[in-house]
């Protein structure tokens, strides 16, 4: 492969760690934050990680907020990106030393019940709808084919939600494109979403300048290559509709947009600003996100306008009901 091909893969991962980077070197006193973010106006429960506006990156809170109110927080969970469904959620963020990376796996009254070291910077997380497999996207170093000391790649797992154990990850499932066997050194995969059948889900692979919408087969181990130009799939509690964030122009800016699954047709949501998230569904008409600083919903079908849901808030998630425990 050639150099140029191999810098232009991962020079958008090496700009999004910069803030990481910058924020581990800050040192233990400044891995947390106890600011609370501010209040909901639906009336639809969604947890979220509290972020204090003069240090975004830093680990918050997880809350839970419905109706202009907040109705759950935990006393034992710091987090920089976190989600939760049927039972069980992780919560990935900086351990207390500032250099070192952990996930907490905690249950339905915010309680942590498996800790998991982590061997990179923690990026995306996702858990199935029962509650069975979690998903996580790191950031790490050391891959052969990348040129820079200072560059990084990714690594997606599955994991069992029970244990905390890895189940497989996604680097070595087999790829297809066009019915045949697809493979490169390059390869990068992040933002798993779960379907209905948790076996099935759904990703982005990166290699060269292409960012491949993929459809997984946890038993098979197996990725089928479906259309490009997609990052962070998020799929709609119906199953028929995938939010994701679409590249504008040369530069790390992206436009979220939404894709039919029946046509892998899709077009831009009336959010015009730059938005680098795994956006969530409120509901199937309705996706929630965040800018890094505060979360936002939007009419998935194009019309309208974004909307404030949470101020200093970020890493949405949308809840069927309130959580058990005080």
């Amino acid at each position: 492969m050639k150099s140029g091909r191999v810098i232009a893969a991962v020079a958008v991962l090496c700009l999004l760690l910069g803030g990481y980077l910058a924020f581990a070197a800050l040192g233990s006193d400044k891995s947390s934050s106890d600011s609370q973010p501010g209040r909901a106006s639906s009336d639809t429960p969604v947890m979220v990680r509290a972020v204090d506006p003069t240090n975004p990156t830093s680990n918050g809170d997880v809350f839970v907020v419905e109706d202009g109110k907040e109705i759950q927080r935990s006393g034992q969970l710091t987090c920089q990106r976190v989600y939760y469904a049927g039972g069980r959620g992780i919560c990935m963020g900086v351990a207390p030393s500032g250099v070192e990376y952990t996930a907490a796996i905690f249950d339905s009254k915010l309680q942590v019940l498996e800790t998991i070291p982590l061997t990179g910077l923690p990026s995306r997380a996702r858990v199935s709808a029962d509650g069975k497999l979690g998903a996580m996207t790191l950031f790490v170093g050391g891959d052969s084919y990348v040129e820079s000391a200072t560059a990084f790649s990714t690594r997606t797992s599955i994991i069992e939600m029970a244990t905390g154990k890895t189940i497989a990850s996604l680097e070595q499932f087999d790829v297809t494109k066009d019915g045949k066997p697809f493979d490169a050194v390059d390869f990068n995969f992040w933002g798993v979403t779960f379907a209905a059948d948790p076996n099935r889900f759904y990703a982005t692979l990166a290699t060269g300048k292409h960012h491949y919408l993929v459809e997984g087969d946890l038993a098979a181990r197996s990725l089928r290559v479906l259309r490009d130009g997609v990052e962070c799939p998020s799929l709609s509690p119906d199953g028929k509709q995938i939010a994701f964030k679409s590249r504008v122009g040369k530069g790390d800016n992206w436009r979220l947009h939404v894709l039919d699954l029946a046509t892998l047709a899709d077009h831009p949501t009336a959010e015009t600003r730059s938005v680098d998230d795994q956006a969530e569904w409120l509901d199937d008409g309705t996706l929630v996100y965040s800018d890094g600083e505060n979360v936002y919903t939007v009419p998935a079908d194009g019309s309208g306008e974004e909307q404030l849901l949470v101020p200093d808030a970020a890493s949405p998630v949308r809840l069927e009901s309130a959580l058990g425990g005080p």
